[in-house]
């Protein structure tokens, strides 16, 4: 970051490309930024465990953000106000909350958002499934990709992930 902001400062135009006219003044510039570099490196390198610990545990309880004003309306008309965004293992959205239910869509980048939840089969340990739109259809072209991806597959620290609303239908 401080090697981008270095060569942002001295083009002026944020693009980090030294202009061919100033190649050989730009030297000793870049010597100054490759420097600056190797320092933010060293620096991150010598972060005591116990704090690689504590950004751990924040990056963890910061896996999904809360967005009061986020609209989604799914394939039946229904409209949503509000949702999370977590970070999740990518897999198999389900039309029901089982494990053998039809997959019915895929969710091929993360994070996503998740709508609602609600209580399903048991799906390595846990019974708390959420409602959510895959990336891709893979069942019914009708349901347009909805339906509901297990907790486990969730990078959160607690089932229901605080601020999501329980499914209306659950």
């Amino acid at each position: 970051m401080a090697v981008r902001k270095l060569a942002r400062d001295r083009n002026g135009d944020g693009s980090g490309d030294t202009p061919k006219s100033r190649h050989t003044s730009g030297h000793r510039h870049g010597k100054r930024a490759a420097f600056a570099g190797a320092l933010v490196c060293a620096a991150a390198m010598t972060v005591s465990p116990a704090s690689q610990a504590t950004a751990s545990a924040q990056a963890t309880a910061a896996a999904c953000q809360t967005r009061a004003d986020a609209r989604h309306t799914d394939w039946t008309g229904m409209h949503f106000l509000g949702d999370v965004v977590c970070s999740h293992n990518t897999g198999s959205i389900r039309v029901q909350s089982t494990t053998d239910s039809m997959v019915n869509g895929q969710i091929d980048f993360s994070p996503s958002w998740f709508v609602c939840w609600k209580r399903g089969s048991p799906y390595q340990g846990g019974d708390i499934w959420y409602y959510t739109q895959g990336d891709t259809v893979s069942g019914s072209r009708t349901a347009k990709g909805w339906g509901y991806l297990p907790a486990a597959e969730l990078s959160a620290a607690t089932h229901p992930v605080p601020g999501l609303k329980q499914c209306t239908w659950s």
